[in-house]
Parts: structure tokens; C-alpha cells; sequence
């Protein structure tokens, strides 16, 4: 279950970007969440190439996924689907509730729901909710504004967002690109200091995706997994 747990993240960090609401402005926090939420306002689909990696402190070593994410909000509900090319043929897609894990290798495919990872989940919180209000997001996280970070020939702004709940999380950050306004770089770090670190390159906004490409077709014989 601990790579499922690794891979259903990769499904949040787009659901992470956008944060449409209405915020005042106030210091360079409230100003990075404020661009942050207008630019969702005007995106309607996302492609990037998506590097995924998780470091255990315990045991040491590291896994490493990659692959290409989509992202299409549209009236009934925000769909997300990641094509892996490491493990190779493997698909992660969230289609309005429902979530879906299918790996080709062991023929198996698990379906869960955004509500139940939440619950079982703080770190989830995201996928249950894509779309969370600035107030309502500070509610949940204390976020500190760390400073400006170049990522790559990227400029950044730097937030780290602490969960004031009870959580199996330490803290959340989020490089958010001054450009686009959209997290390009998210790191979870764990209470046994597990880091999972995500980062999004060659970003493409607003092509054409339609909802049938977000369905995941499954070879014959294939175990299904509820959760």
C-alpha cells in the first residue's frame, strides 16, 4: 500500500494548484495566494512531464516514478490522470470522486474515492477537496511565505503550509512559479521524515482535452481492488 499511498500523491499536486477564491491582499503571502487563485480562475486544462520521488530515512534509498500528468476541470467535476513511463504502462486517474490505481505488471487495478484517502489521510486533504478558499486553507495549514527561490530558470515564491490538526505530515511545501502562478516544485515531509518530493516541467495550459481521454481502460482478467 505504500506505493499506491506514493503514487495517489503525484494526483494531488495539480488538485494543489488551484485555490479559487476571494483574498485580500497583505504582505507577499496573501499577494502569491491571491495570483495563485486568479490564475486558476482562467485555466481549464494542464499537461506537464512529472518527476516523482520518495526518500525513506529510515532504511535509506530512494524510489523514483515519472511520467506525464493531464489536469481538465470542466462543470460536473476536475479530472486528473497520470501516464507513467517508470514503472512503465502504469496510470493514476481521478475522475470527479473516484481514483483509480491500474498497474499492467501484477494485472491489478484499485479503485478508491478522494474522501476516503482524505480520511485516512491528512496529506490527501487536497484530493478531496481541489478547490479550497484562501481562508479556508489557512484554516487547515499554517502557511509562512519562506521567500523568493529560483528552481531551474524558474522564479519562485516559497510557502510552507503546517497542518494545525493532527496530521502523519510535518509540513507541505510549495515553489509556485511567479510567472504562471502555479506550483511547479511540492514536497511532503512526513512524521518518521519520509520526504516525497514532486517537480513539473514542459507545462502546457489550456490544449485541447477531452473527459473520454481521462478514462482507463483496463487489459481482460484484471484484479480489481476496492478500498
Amino acid at each position: 500500500m505504500k506505493r499506491s499511498k506514493l503514487l495517489f500523491h503525484a494526483a494531488a499536486l495539480v488538485a494543489t494548484a488551484l485555490v479559487p477564491a476571494s483574498a485580500a491582499v497583505n504582505g507577499k503571502l496573501d499577494e502569491v495566494l491571491a495570483n495563485m487563485e486568479r490564475a486558476a480562475r482562467s485555466i481549464r486544462t494542464i499537461e506537464a512531464d512529472m518527476r516523482q520521488e520518495k526518500r525513506d530515512m529510515q532504511i535509506g534509498g530512494k524510489e523514483v516514478y515519472s511520467g506525464r500528468i493531464y489536469f481538465l476541470h470542466d462543470r460536473k467535476c476536475d479530472k486528473v490522470r497520470i501516464n507513467y513511463d517508470n514503472p512503465q504502462g502504469q496510470v493514476v486517474a481521478v475522475i470527479c470522486d473516484q481514483i483509480i490505481l491500474y498497474q499492467p505488471r501484477i494485472n491489478q487495478e484499485i479503485i478508491t474515492t478522494r474522501q476516503a484517502q482524505a480520511s485516512k489521510n491528512q496529506e490527501f486533504s487536497f484530493i478531496a477537496t481541489p478547490y479550497k478558499s484562501v481562508p479556508e486553507l489557512k484554516s487547515q495549514y499554517n502557511i509562512v511565505y519562506l521567500g523568493d527561490e529560483p528552481v531551474g530558470s524558474n522564479s519562485t515564491a516559497k510557502l510552507e503550509l503546517t497542518p494545525r490538526a493532527k496530521s502523519s505530515v510535518q509540513k507541505l511545501t510549495l515553489w509556485v512559479d511567479q510567472s504562471s502562478w502555479l506550483p511547479i516544485r511540492y514536497q511532503v515531509v512526513e512524521k518518521n521524515n519520509n520526504v516525497t518530493s514532486f517537480a513539473l516541467a514542459n507545462i502546457k495550459m489550456n490544449g485541447n482535452l477531452s473527459g473520454s481521454a481521462f478514462k482507463v481502460s483496463v487489459a481482460a482478467g484484471t484484479k480489481v481492488v476496492r478500498q
